[in-house]
Order: structure tokens, then C-alpha cells, then sequence
């Protein structure tokens, strides 16, 4: 009689490890498809639209401080140009969001982003979107792009400071 109960205590033991090791399994495949699926559909972003409006967005140079820019670029003097800039940011500050949730793996999320565009393109608007933070009385603004920014300048150290590229 202890020999059955003994043996079916093990067997019990052992169909519990089987179920745990398939569901550990199971939980990896799934994360590693959706971050393909992700992958794939950050690259329908990479349409010449997107590539045209972030090298604009780029330019976007001639200005001095967070009030010129406003005077510039501006939603209420330069819509265009504003929408350009509100695209490009949010698309960063979303990337930013899937990499603090841990949706994505950080190496995908500088794959799809490389990490200088993401380090330059938040060392140029930092003081405009600081300067929003305090107008808008958000200090979590564009919070998630900031993670970003400070996740590619831990993984890529030696990617200048945008004060230093020619």
C-alpha cells in the first residue's frame, strides 16, 4: 500500500514539472512571436513618408531656446511642421512605453530605432519638451521617450552627445 501511494506521489510530482516546464515554454514562444509581430509592424512604419518627416523634423535646427521654437514650430503658427514634430516624438515616446513594459526587448527596440537617432533626436528637443512639462504642469511628459534616451545612452556609451557631432 506505501509503494502505490509513494508512486503516485512521484507520478503527481512529475505531471506538475511536465505542466510547468510546457506553460515556461508556451509563455517564452509567445513573447518571442509578439515581439516579431511587433517587429513587422514597426516596419510598415518605415515607409518614405516616415523617413521624409523624421529628416525634416531633423532639421529643425534654427531656433535657440523652448520660446523661439514655439514662435517657429508652434501648433498655432506652424501646424505642419508641429504635426511633423508630434508624430516623430510620439513614435519614439512609444517605443519608450514598450521597452518600460517590458513588451519589447530592448535589443529589438534599438534595432528598429537605432540608438543615435533616438540619443540625437532627444538631445535636440529636451529643452522643448522640459519647457512643455512645465507649461503643461506634466512632469511625466514624453516620460517614456526620456526612459528610451537614458536606455540607449547606458547600452551605447560612446555615441557622442549631439553638442559634439560636426
Amino acid at each position: 500500500m506505501v509503494i502505490v501511494e509513494t508512486i503516485s506521489i512521484v507520478l503527481t510530482g512529475l505531471g506538475i514539472m511536465v505542466a510547468l516546464t510546457y506553460y515556461t515554454l508556451t509563455l517564452r514562444n509567445t513573447s518571442k512571436a509578439r515581439q516579431r509581430e511587433l517587429m513587422f509592424q514597426r516596419l510598415q512604419g518605415y515607409s518614405l513618408e516616415y523617413m521624409r518627416t523624421f529628416a525634416h523634423v531633423r532639421n529643425f535646427t534654427d531656433w535657440d531656446d523652448a520660446e523661439d521654437w514655439e514662435e517657429r514650430y508652434g501648433i498655432l503658427v506652424n501646424p505642419e511642421a508641429w504635426a511633423k514634430y508630434a508624430y516623430i516624438m510620439r513614435i519614439y515616446n512609444l517605443a519608450g512605453i514598450l521597452l518600460k513594459e517590458k513588451v519589447a526587448d530592448v535589443d529589438l527596440i534599438f534595432q528598429l530605432y537605432p540608438a543615435n537617432a533616438v540619443i540625437r533626436m532627444w538631445e535636440q528637443f529636451e529643452p522643448i519638451i522640459r519647457n512643455r512639462r512645465e507649461r503643461l504642469r506634466h512632469p511625466t511628459f514624453f516620460e517614456p521617450f526620456e526612459f528610451l534616451y537614458n536606455e540607449a545612452k547606458k547600452m551605447y556609451p560612446d555615441i557622442p552627445p549631439l553638442s559634439q557631432v560636426p
